[in-house]
């Protein structure tokens, strides 16, 4: 059963009837929900309340949680609102959120700050805390949750986007990085090597399979050659080259790119950087997304970074563990859904 709930800054919570939700968690990106709701049924809730619809929804920092069976599976804030009538007069309300991680996005490092041979994740949780204690109205309530060892970083920062800069640091995007999420209870986690692991118990074939399709990215979207340009400025420029075995070369020929990190100032983060890209792009990396036939979706026992066991003959895969990278979730007022994977 799913209980979706709307809570004001001063901590009252009313629960929300819901015609359909859909909600998106992609690795070291964050979630995204949208929901959509009958007016007359908010209506109701705002009369009791003396205010208006508009006003329940919109009138300040709105956050917006999804439970099923009492565990809370979606966290967030309410960023979009709109109301429309349709042909039989009838009026439908969308209100769209995001999680707690894209949220920081809205939040940028003061003028200048510098990290010297520094834990990397210690990097993004300082960044997290000096944001939440930057101003009088800056708590956003995020705790830091579990915590790792991973490889010493230096960082500067003028003016920088506090979500992006992590999110720089992340296995997503640096060679010997770590995976992180914000939870559903506001805590900021890390993952090193990464996060996940194999579930043994979840098995997805064609008994539970709708639809799949596979993709895998050729020529032009390959790269056995990058160039990574860091701090400077003309001939003081700080940059690295960084070349895939010949093998690759050989069978794709000389493929070329250039990457900006301009506030990068070792070559050894511009290494990873550089041989992170290579990693992504130097072959073709096939992408699988698979509709799963599941009237109540079993969400609570995988999570974005877990590995299934996928059969699927076409593809000659026979229980072959693919890694959730992404993954959709669409349910309707009975609580009946549709789950979308996108697996490497």
């Amino acid at each position: 059963m799913y209980n979706l709930y709307l809570k004001y800054q001063n901590g009252t919570i009313f629960e929300l009837p819901f015609e359909t939700i859909s909600f998106t968690d992609e690795l070291n990106k964050g979630k995204n929900a949208s929901f959509t709701f009958d007016y007359l049924s908010l209506k109701d809730i705002a009369d009791k309340l003396n205010v208006t619809v508009n006003f329940l929804i919109t009138g300040g920092y709105r956050e917006i949680y999804l439970e099923k069976d009492e565990t809370k599976v979606y966290n967030g804030v309410i960023t979009d609102y709109s109301l429309s009538r349709n042909s039989d007069n009838g009026h439908s309300i969308q209100v769209s959120s995001v999680d707690y991680f894209v949220l920081l996005g809205k939040r940028f490092t003061d003028n200048l700050r510098e990290f010297t041979s520094t834990e990397a994740s210690t990097i993004a949780w300082t960044l997290i805390e000096e944001s939440q204690a930057s101003d009088t109205y800056a708590d956003l309530g995020i705790t830091q949750g579990a915590t790792i060892t991973s490889k010493n970083r230096n960082r500067t920062f003028r003016f920088d986007n506090v979500k992006d800069e992590i999110t720089k640091m992340t296995n997503s995007n640096l060679e010997d990085g770590f995976d992180c999420d914000i939870d559903n209870d506001k805590a900021f986690n890390c993952y090193y090597p990464q996060k996940g692991q194999n579930r043994t118990e979840i098995y997805l074939d064609d008994k539970n399979i709708m639809e799949w399709r596979y993709r895998k990215p050729l020529l032009m979207s390959l790269v056995n050659k990058v160039y990574v340009v860091g701090a400077g400025f003309n001939d003081d420029i700080l940059y690295v080259t960084r070349e895939s075995n010949d093998t690759y070369k050989e069978s794709f020929t000389l493929l070329g790119n250039v990457l900006s990190e301009r506030q990068v100032e070792t070559t050894d983060t511009l290494n990873d950087k550089g041989d992170k890209y290579l990693s992504n792009n130097q072959s073709p990396i096939a992408e699988l997304t698979l509709v799963v036939r599941d009237d109540d979706p079993d969400i609570l026992n995988y999570d974005i970074g877990d590995s299934v066991k996928i059969t699927i003959d076409e593809l000659q895969l026979n229980e072959d563990y693919k890694r959730i990278i992404k993954r959709q979730i669409n349910i309707d007022s009975n609580g009946m859904g549709l789950v979308t994977l996108t697996v490497q």
